[in-house]
């Protein structure tokens, strides 16, 4: 069987890097006669690491090829069909689901997210094109709902969890070698940070990344802890990074190597605590039994904490210093009560997440 797999792969995106890992790996553990395509911004560097056959993303000639020789094409991982972005950005990914239908090509929404989704006309071509594939699988409730919204029957939609959670677990020794290499003390517990931008919250920024680095220092000098910057989109999340080190009075580490996931996800099991804006950082938090929390940017942090029992914040004008204080120092004080928790939670998401490749063998094989 020939599948065909596209998402916002070979940006360097740790998150999106460990989502394909994650499907390559699951699929190929049930079925390693499966031949496996990725459309990838860096399809040399796709073939290398997964060791799959890729194609540029914007190969056009390439990629009708292979979709007239596929039998199965996956929309994976992340969320593709979103307009906060940027139109572009949906238009290339429903675009290829439409394709693939005009094709009569079976078709599987794989575990993503969905939504915001705003624009009239972007809604009802999406409702098109979703109503009529063959199965979809979505890691949040939230996002089911607001598929079901647009129109898509709730039945053909199944809530599973994201591939990740099914990464097997890194030695500690790759994460205190990345911590050793960028200069990170470690006689103090880590305070593990993620930070991205903050689309269409345009005059936000600054006054939040300036409340959120007094709460830094506040939270390191109170704690004994060691403040240290995780970029999970490199160069994308420095600038934003830069933006709250500058704010802040205390000394804190920025881990600058370009991470593959593994080295990530040790990174963050090294970490006491992780307040995270990047949703795979706190994807990671999870898994590694870190304590987290969120700063949501986007619905999709929320509803992600929401389902593990963790809090965040939404991240708007009535985020001050004082508040982010008070919501972290409370979730940190309960972090022993916490680590119990998501031991429980892991073992139910490792089961959504493998519910993703046991719907796929069950629909075409």
């Amino acid at each position: 069987m020939r599948v065909l797999i596209s998402g916002y792969y070979g940006y360097g995106n740790v998150g999106d890097e460990a989502v394909l890992e994650a499907i390559v790996g699951g699929f190929l553990r049930q079925d390693p006669t499966l031949k496996i395509t990725v459309l990838s911004a860096a399809p040399e560097m796709t073939a290398h690491f997964y060791k799959v056959k890729a194609i540029g993303r914007y190969s056009w000639f390439n990629f009708l090829v292979e979709m007239i020789k596929t039998d199965v094409f996956i929309s994976g991982g992340g969320t593709l069909f979103q307009d906060s972005s940027s139109n572009r950005s949906f238009w290339y990914y429903i675009g290829q689901v439409l394709l693939a239908k005009l094709l009569f090509k079976k078709v599987m929404v794989f575990a993503q997210g969905f939504g915001p989704l705003t624009g009239r006309i972007n809604r009802l071509i999406a409702a098109l094109a979703l109503k009529r594939l063959n199965v979809i699988t979505v890691r949040d409730e939230e996002s089911k709902k607001k598929m079901s919204e647009i129109g898509v029957d709730p039945n053909k939609i199944t809530v599973t969890a994201d591939p990740t959670f099914l990464l097997s677990n890194p030695s500690s020794v790759e994460g205190r070698k990345v911590l050793a290499l960028e200069g990170v003390a470690t006689n103090k517990p880590l305070l593990g940070v993620s930070v991205r931008g903050l689309p269409k919250k345009k005059g936000i920024e600054l006054p939040f990344y300036r409340a959120l680095a007094e709460m830094l220092d506040s939270f390191a000098e109170k704690n004994g802890h060691q403040v240290v910057f995780l970029l999970l989109h490199c160069p994308e999340d420095m600038r934003e990074t830069s933006k709250v080190i500058n704010f802040m009075s205390h000394k804190s580490n920025v881990i600058y190597k370009i991470c593959s996931p593994q080295e990530m996800l040790s990174v963050i099991s090294q970490c006491d605590f992780l307040i995270g804006m990047r949703l795979h950082a706190l994807i990671f938090a999870v898994k590694s039994i870190v304590p987290a929390f969120g700063l949501s940017y986007d619905p999709k942090v929320k509803s992600f904490m929401d389902s593990v029992g963790s809090p965040c914040v939404t991240v708007d004008e009535t985020v001050d210093r004082a508040r982010l204080e008070k919501l972290v120092e409370a979730q940190f004080a309960i972090r022993d009560a916490s680590k119990k928790m998501l031991e429980k939670v892991l073992i139910h998401l490792r089961e959504k997440a493998e519910e993703n490749f046991s719907i796929f063998f069950r629909t075409f094989k």
